[in-house]
């Protein structure tokens, strides 16, 4: 939730008092449960637009009156329209779970086809895999007849130098 500290007129002749809190923004409203449908639907039109705190070129910050805040909480519309988003949330939730399941499962089905057809593949990556890599000791530097190229690691030269 943020507090805004500014000019009297940006608050309509009102100062706000040191740790009480005159808006909320939309981050301040997700935290207490909201959902920007809830916002449009409940609360409408933002009470305050501020130029944004940290980019200006980014849209307006809208800041809500806590006051209108906790009124919309306390009616029954915000109680069905949250009960609502929790079951869609958790049912959202579910059905991602399903699916990663699916997915880890066709992919362990996969590898298990793969290591039924090529047996000896399978073992050689069991090997890879259970081998102890650490600095200096990785896949790339395991076979040192394997590189592409071989680096040049001259040392630097000091002073001036004379033309061969």
């Amino acid at each position: 939730m943020t507090m805004f500290e500014e000019s009297p007129e940006e608050f309509d002749g009102e100062r706000e008092r040191p740790g009480q809190r005159t808006h909320l923004s939309a981050a301040g409203l997700r935290a207490r449960g909201w959902t920007p449908a809830m916002v449009r639907q409940l609360l409408g039109e933002p009470d305050l637009l501020l130029a944004h705190p940290q980019f200006r070129s980014a849209p307006q910050t809208r800041l809500y009156r806590v006051e209108r805040v906790e009124a919309a909480e306390r009616g029954e519309a915000f109680r069905v329209a949250a009960a609502a988003a929790v079951r869609r949330s958790t049912a959202a939730r579910a059905s991602a779970l399903r699916r990663r399941r699916k997915v880890l499962d066709l992919r362990r089905r996969v590898y298990a086809a793969i290591a039924d057809a090529y047996p000896d593949l399978a073992r050689e990556r069991v090997r890879q895999l259970r081998a102890p890599t650490g600095p200096g000791n990785s896949d790339a530097s395991a076979d040192s007849g394997t590189h592409d190229r071989q680096i040049d690691r001259r040392t630097p030269r000091t002073g001036p130098q004379e033309p061969a």
